[in-house]
Parts: C-alpha cells; structure tokens; sequence
C-alpha cells in the first residue's frame, strides 16, 4: 500500500539529496589547493603565527613568542601578548595544528569546514523563513561565493577569524529564529551563547543577534507579525509570533552572551589588563576615528567593498532586497523582517563609522542572498507578475549594463558627486544598472496592466520566467567559475615552508633572525615554518630598513643569538652557519644562507 504523503516523502527525499550534493560540491572545491604554502601577510600572517605559539600555551596569545628587541604594547604588528582578535578562532586553529601539525592545511581547514556548516545554516534559516527552494538557492549562492572562498585561503582581508564570526552569528540566529517561533527560553539562552562565541571571534560585531531581537520585539510592539511559509506543494502555514517574543526573553539571550564572554575577558583583565584595554580601546575607535588609515566616505561599504562579496549579479541583489522592503511595509511577515534586520543592521552601522575594513559586512552576506533566492523561489513558485518582474528585471539588467562600463557620456557632469560619493562616482554602473532595474519593473507593470484580463498572460510571464531562468544558470556558472579561479590560484612559497623545519632542527631555541627578503610579511612564513622569531630588514611599508646591526646587539643582550637570513645575493662579512637550496618550481631554484651576526669590533 501506498500512503498519501508518499509524494511529499519523495520530494523532501530529492531536497535532501540537492543539498548534500551542494555541500560536497562546495567542500571539494573549497578544500581544493587550501594547503598552499603562501601565507598572505594581512591578516593571516599573523593569526597563523599566533595560533602556531598556542601550541606551546594555549591561554598565553603571543606574537613574538621571545621578544628579543624592545616592543610597544600597543603596536599590534609587533607585540608580545598579542590580544588584537579575541582567542575562538584562534584556538580552533590551535585544535586543527595539534591534529594535522603545524602546516598551512591545519592553518585553513577550519575555514573549510566553517563554509560548508555556514551554507548548511543558511539553508536551514532560509527553509524555516521562507522555502526549502529559497534555501537550496541560498546554500548555493553561500556555498560557492568568491569571497569566501577566497576568505577561506587567505587571500583577502580576512581569514578564519571572518569566517568563525560568520559561523557563530548564523548559529545565534538560527537559534533566535526557532526562540521567536516557539517562545522557548532555552532557545534564547543557545543564542545567547553562540552569540558570546561570536564575540570571541570577532567582537562586538557579533552583536547583530541581539539588534535582530530588538528590532522584532520592537515591531511586535507595535504591529502584528505573521511567520508564514509557503511549502513546496504550495500550501501556506501562517501564525502570528506575537507572543513567542518578549524583553525579558532578549535580555535572557544577552546575558546567556555575556556569561560566554566573561570568563575570557575577566582573564584577561587579571593577567594582560593594559593590553587588553588598548586594543579594546582600538575596537571603539572604529566608530569615530580613522584607524589604520581604513576610513573612507560613507558609500565605500556599498559601492566598493559589496560588490566584491556578490559579483556580476550585485546590482540585482541590491533590488530584490529594495523590493523586500516594500514587500514587508505592506505585510510584516517575519521572513523579510529578519532578514532585512540582520543584513541592513550590518550594513547601516558600517556606513556610519568612520573606519571601514573590508570584511566587516561579511556578516550580511548569507541575509542578502537568502533575499535574492527567496525572489528567484517565490517568482517559480508562486507564479504571479511581481516576483517575475523583479526577478526577470534584475536579470535583464545586468545582461544589458555590464559592471564598470558607464553609460554616461561626459562624466564631468559627476564631478560634484564626487565631494558627497565619491565610490557612487567611481563604481556608477551601479546605479546605472539600478536605473535600469527600475526602468524594466515599470514597463513589466505597464504589461501587466494591459494584459492582466486574457488567459494567456500566464504564458506571458512564463515565458519571462523562463528567460531570467536562462540568464540565472549563465550567471551561476560565472560565479562557480569564479570560486574556481580562487582555488586555481594556488600561491606557492616553497622556501620557508621547506627551510623552516631544518632550521627548528637545527637552529637553538634562542635564535633571533632579521631577514633580508623584501616580500611583504615574508618573515612571518620564517615565524610560522621554523617557530623562531624574526624581524624584517625592510619592506615597502617601512621608512628606512631596520638597523640590524645594532639591534642585534641588542637581542643578543637580551639572551638571543642573533643570525642573518638571506635570500640575496649580498656579500655580507659574517662566518656562514648554513646553506641550502630549494626548489621553487618551474625548473628554478632559490638559494638561502644564515649568517652568524658576531659583533666586530
């Protein structure tokens, strides 16, 4: 026999086996080349010597393990206790060193697998918000996102620091999202807590969680909220949450985060209180003071760094989140008002301070693509004019506006807008493509009001779905390609990753080197691969070189022998201690030589 949801079973079957092929997908391709040997210096040349010295002391974050010139516990570049992120992700790395040694495989894996869990979630967040298609398109768009993939071998402005943080706040909200649907108190003290884990990865940046909470509380106060679902055999579930959220609740979740966060900071007060204090100081800063020159306009997060999370299809994304919100002002549904709380509560406060990194809105990154895919769904699903408008608009537009190529003729007449928006002046293909989106959306409406009596406009719209849909799976192979390319990249530095074990080998525990490559962050790949510290004679970013000399005395007064790494060619007058040679690849070979630094009188 049978049974009646014999066709449901098969269905939710087939979603499952999309996603599992998603995820694997995605983990394949990510892990794909994550083991190469470049350490890039910001950021995750540090973290990567950091957690490399956790294995020593796991409670004692250090970046210089052995100080041996004078430091300023407030120049993060070269500490000793080193407290400029907080210690979560860090330790995960730690974990994954002790498991798989110290090597830049155990350096990232934790990235990887961060990424998949992170498409599963929104998957999952998306599913319970609006459809089990929006969030197959969700882990989708997370899953294969350049950025992040990019992120994840650390490439960018960000490793898995960005990434933890990433994680932990989709957990406290898919924690929150099942706390306001059943109003259980232990769902909000789970929140609470991966929110505090959050922090511990990334700061105060974690606190989104507890902004979505207010806002929801805030608008239940006020408005009845609906969560309703549409289900993949088109039937709706709808009930109002009204209830399932109060103050007391939220306050539950805050002090959950707080009580996680504690036991950290009441550490680090007792035993690095001027360093911690400092750099939390430098956490505040971000809002009213340039810090380390990332201050810019308010329209760079926007205009600038944005698009690099969601390439090609940016300006498409921007309008399905724009129609969102006229979507929930008419009917305050819980889907777009989480969503819309959680991407725009990331976005707005960047905007308005003064320094602005890179990677700080990454954390929006899973809402704005749960928005777009829930367009693209309910446009399939749903089958009516609006959601096939917006979806087919955004598509047509980025077809016809390609991004970086203006439209504009004479652009002198910008000038202006450089002085208000200067990245809105740069970057005007947005707005062109925007304009454009508009333009189609009301000539999309101006159909539907002259055809919206015949039968046949069901054809009509199906027809534009199916266009959007061709335009769609076009993009979506540009941007797997695009992650593709990330893994490709594969960055290879063979010569401290190869030198770097014989000198711990060989070298004593109280060597000191000052290192003559002149490669940005090269003497952190020295740090990490040989665990012996080491200061850079000169880079670009420094004023002068390094006298090292002289400072070599004074390490070697500190109780440091003092040793000269050198890839030149340079004629130094120092007894030669050791000498090798690499293979780097392509049929070259690089020379290496350590130089004893004996004082002469």
């Amino acid at each position: 026999m049978i049974s009646g949801n014999t066709p449901a079973k098969s269905k939710s079957i087939v979603i499952k086996i999309i996603l599992i092929c998603i995820l694997i997908a995605s983990g394949a391709l990510v892990v794909r080349n994550v083991g190469h040997s470049g350490i890039t210096y910001w950021d995750e040349g540090f973290h990567a010597v950091v957690a490399r010295n956790l294995t020593k002391h796991p409670l004692k974050f250090t970046l210089y393990d052995q100080p041996w010139l004078p430091y300023d516990y407030k120049g993060w570049g070269e500490n000793h206790i080193w407290l400029h992120k907080p210690p979560v992700a860090m330790w995960t790395i730690w974990i994954s060193h002790l498991i798989f040694g110290i090597n830049t495989f155990a350096l990232r894996l934790p990235s990887v697998i961060s990424l998949v869990v992170t498409a599963w979630l929104t998957y999952r967040i998306a599913a319970d918000l609006f459809d089990k298609r929006t969030g197959l398109i969700g882990a989708f768009l997370v899953g294969f996102n350049p950025f992040l993939f990019a992120s994840v071998h650390g490439y960018r402005y960000s490793d898995h620091i960005d990434i933890a943080l990433l994680l932990w706040v989709q957990v406290s909200c898919w924690f929150l999202l099942r706390a306001i649907r059943t109003g259980k108190q232990r769902n909000y003290i789970l929140s609470g807590v991966a929110m505090g884990i959050a922090y511990l990865s990334k700061s105060y940046l974690a606190c989104i969680t507890f902004g979505i909470a207010l806002v929801v509380w805030g608008v239940a106060r006020g408005k009845q909220i609906y969560y309703k679902r549409y289900a993949s055999d088109d039937s709706v579930q709808s009930e109002t949450i009204d209830e399932k959220i109060c103050l007391k609740d939220i306050g539950l979740q805050f002090l959950a985060a707080i009580a996680t966060v504690a036991p950290w900071v009441t550490y680090c007060l007792v035993y690095y209180r001027k360093e911690f204090l400092w750099e939390h100081k430098r956490v505040l800063d971000h809002l009213n003071t340039d810090v380390e020159s990332w201050g810019a306009s308010w329209d760079r997060p926007l205009f600038d760094y944005m698009p690099l999370f969601y390439p090609v299809f940016y300006a498409a994304l921007f309008a399905a989140v724009l129609c969102l919100l006229v979507v929930m002002f008419r009917r305050w549904n819980l889907a777009e008002l989480f969503v819309l709380a959680w991407g725009i509560g990331v976005i707005v406060p960047h905007t308005l301070a003064e320094t602005k990194t890179p990677s700080a809105t990454m954390i929006a990154v899973s809402p704005l693509l749960i928005c777009l895919a829930a367009v693209i769904s309910r446009a399939w699903q749903r089958r009516d004019w609006v959601y096939t408008a917006i979806w087919t608009a955004g598509m047509l537009v980025i077809a016809i506006i390609s991004g970086g190529r203006s439209l504009v003729k004479g652009r002198d007449q910008f000038d202006g807008l450089k002085k208000i928006a200067p990245f809105v002046e740069t970057n005007f293909w947005i707005v062109e493509q925007l304009i454009g989106f508009g333009v189609l959306l009301a000539v999309f409406a101006g159909i539907y009001m002259l055809v919206r009596r015949y039968n046949w406009q069901k054809w009509l719209w199906l027809g534009l779905r199916t266009v959007a849909l061709v335009i769609a799976l076009f993009y979506a192979g540009r941007y797997v390609y695009a992650a593709y390319n990330v893994t490709e990249r594969n960055s290879r530095i063979p010569l401290y990753e190869q030198s770097g074990p014989r000198l711990q080998r060989e070298m004593p525990e109280n060597a000191c080197f000052f290192l003559d490559d002149e490669r940005v962050g090269a003497h952190f790949d020295l740090m990490y691969y040989a665990d012996r510290s080491t200061y850079q004679i000169y880079n670009v970013h420094m004023k002068t070189p390094r006298d090292f000399k002289s400072q070599a005395k004074t390490a070697s007064e500190a109780g440091a022998i003092p040793y000269l790494f050198s890839i030149k060619n340079t004629v130094y007058d120092y007894p030669l201690f050791i000498e090798g040679e690499i293979d780097i690849g392509n049929g070259e070979t690089k020379r290496y030589r350590v130089f004893e630094i004996i004082e002469t009188q």
